[in-house]
């Protein structure tokens, strides 16, 4: 087992990132790129595991993407099947990208011909997928469970594309399984509409959803987030799109200005972003830091104190972590709503919060969709990240300001910020790989 000792530079961190592009914008643009006609170009694209992890798929069906690399994002150039694609037979293997298992699921149901099995991780052999099964069998899919039922593995086959017609969705479950049925709703041969059943969570992932089809030509309409409708007759049009930076991964660098009562600023950004963790920054002000921008970065800069908040996170799920270590360090307590999503996440984020949080020293109460932070003086200790990407980069920021922080298995960043150590080293923190049992 590999482990990461990290070393505070002794000073409140100043600093100034340039973050890599969204690993949601980059997946969204695939699916829709591939499905375009023409050759599209992606800039400033994600480099994450999970990004790859759909590369590598679409090529299997038949999508050619030539890929160049550089310091700050890839350049993807993919050109388009205009729905045609490869009726691939075999096992697609996606690890541990979520995303990628539930927009492939939807994608490959609508391939006549294609017969595969899609798998990952042993972890993703219990996420729950039912509901956007459910909803893709009653548009025509031939989908069935081996192993797990209402789980990956799947055996997908098809006859011919989906029909259109109008199904119902819990949207309290998983906003991916609405953006699935989204992305591929030009290719059913009639028009697709969804209604939602019960409230709408994780809306701002919708939005970007409904940006990027529109990005490429195809009008979603939608009722409040209770219908959303695509007619048909509409195609997905090649497109040169720029990837916005990935407002996610911002969060751990904001973080450590708030916990250093340093000042970070982050550049290729969009404060006008649809990703809901854009709002993040609004957070940590709210906890007392104080916030500026313009229209490329966001600067926050830590408090002599942060003090305890109450914030609903169902807008911004995947920076709940990040947001219970900052609130460690806080005054008074912090309670965090809207979290029922994290019990489903690479591993159950809110029971993984509650046992690390305790072995720096901080008290916390876990509940079935919140956590409640007692604010402390966190200490050094080893964490445990159990295959999640957020766990290790948020138990990190500690080291801005305590010595003795160790990270297991530090190569699960590679996930959604494959150069997050490369960077947590340039604002000063020392990062020293060690070997451990």
């Amino acid at each position: 087992m590999k482990i990461v000792r990290l070393t505070p530079p002794g000073t409140p961190l100043t600093s100034t990132f340039d973050v890599l592009g969204s690993k949601s914008y980059t997946n969204r643009a695939l699916i829709i790129a591939a499905l375009a006609s023409g050759v599209s170009t992606l800039s400033a694209a994600s480099m994450s595991a999970d990004s790859e992890a759909m590369i590598a798929a679409l090529r299997l069906l038949g999508v050619s993407i030539t890929e160049q690399h550089t310091a700050y994002g890839a350049t993807l150039t993919v050109e388009g099947t205009g729905g045609a694609l490869r009726p691939y037979q075999g096992e697609i293997s996606v690890g541990p990208a979520g995303t990628t298992m539930r927009f492939l699921t939807a994608l490959c149901s609508g391939i006549p011909g294609i017969n595969i099995v899609l798998s990952g991780t042993e972890r993703m052999h219990s996420r729950p997928i039912h509901e956007l099964v459910a909803a893709l069998q009653s548009l025509g899919a031939e989908i069935d469970y081996l192993g797990t039922p209402g789980c990956p593995p799947l055996r997908i086959r098809s006859t011919s594309h989906l029909k259109g017609g109008t199904v119902s969705m819990n949207g309290t479950v998983s906003s991916q399984f609405i953006t699935a049925l989204l992305l591929i709703a030009p290719l059913h041969t009639g028009a697709l509409t969804i209604e939602i059943e019960g409230e709408q969570i994780s809306r701002s992932y919708i939005d970007m959803t409904l940006q990027s089809i529109h990005d490429f030509g195809v009008t979603v309409t939608h009722d409040a987030y209770k219908r959303y409708t695509c007619d048909v007759g509409q195609r997905y049009a090649a497109r040169t799109i720029a990837i916005e930076g990935d407002a996610s991964g911002a969060s751990y660098l904001w973080g450590l200005a708030a916990i250093s009562q340093g000042r970070v600023t982050v550049r290729n950004i969009n404060p006008q972003s649809a990703q809901g963790d854009i709002h993040f920054p609004e957070a940590l002000m709210r906890m007392g830091c104080s916030i500026s921008s313009d229209t490329r970065s966001i600067t926050v800069e830590g408090p002599k104190t942060l003090k305890g908040i109450e914030i609903d996170m169902s807008n911004m799920p995947d920076v709940a972590q990040t947001l219970a270590v900052v609130a460690a360090f806080a005054q008074g307590r912090t309670v965090l709503h809207g979290l029922s999503t994290l019990r489903v996440k690479e591993t159950d984020r809110i029971a993984a919060l509650h046992t690390e949080l305790t072995k720096v020293g901080i008290t916390s109460e876990p509940g079935p969709d919140f956590l409640v932070v007692h604010g402390g003086t966190p200490k050094g200790a080893r964490i445990a990240t159990y295959e999640d990407h957020r766990m290790a980069m948020s138990f990190a920021m500690i080291s801005a300001k305590v010595r003795g922080m160790e990270i297991e298995e530090p190569h699960v960043v590679l996930k959604s910020f494959p150069t997050f150590w490369e960077t947590l080293a340039s604002s000063g923190i020392f990062v020293e790989e060690l070997s451990g049992t």
